[in-house]
């Protein structure tokens, strides 16, 4: 590898770390599974919504409905989280994405939601 190549790769890098240091939004997809038997996906997803830091939360379905299991129904969502409540109560990073995974786990109805940290990026 030549010199100016490696220069130019820990430039990039580099700059992509300080920017995301102080951003204040950050995006988050992952597979997400509800049990819609037990609750329907509406309140589930507005319960979602209601999480601080949450502002927006679409989904889109990989499979068919009919194709579906409603016991395990499984949906590509996408979150994108503003800071704002972290920011007040002393910082807010890509760390605090883990904690609205978290927050998201608690929802009545949610099984899991898988995020990949590659599928984690700032706005």
């Amino acid at each position: 590898m030549k010199l100016n190549h490696l220069r130019t790769l820990v430039k990039e890098e580099l700059s992509k770390k300080l920017n995301e240091e102080y951003q204040d939004k950050f995006k988050m997809v992952g597979m997400l599974i509800t049990n819609i038997k037990q609750r329907p996906q509406k309140e589930i997803f507005s319960d979602i919504r209601s999480i601080p830091g949450i502002t927006v939360a679409s989904v889109k379905e990989p499979m068919e409905y009919s194709e579906q299991d409603t016991e395990k129904f499984q949906s590509i969502m996408t979150v994108k989280v503003d800071g704002y409540p972290w920011i007040t109560k002393g910082g807010f990073d890509r760390s605090k994405m883990e904690d609205v995974r978290k927050a998201i786990l608690k929802v009545e109805g949610v099984l899991s939601y898988n995020v990949n940290s590659d599928n984690i990026s700032a706005l």
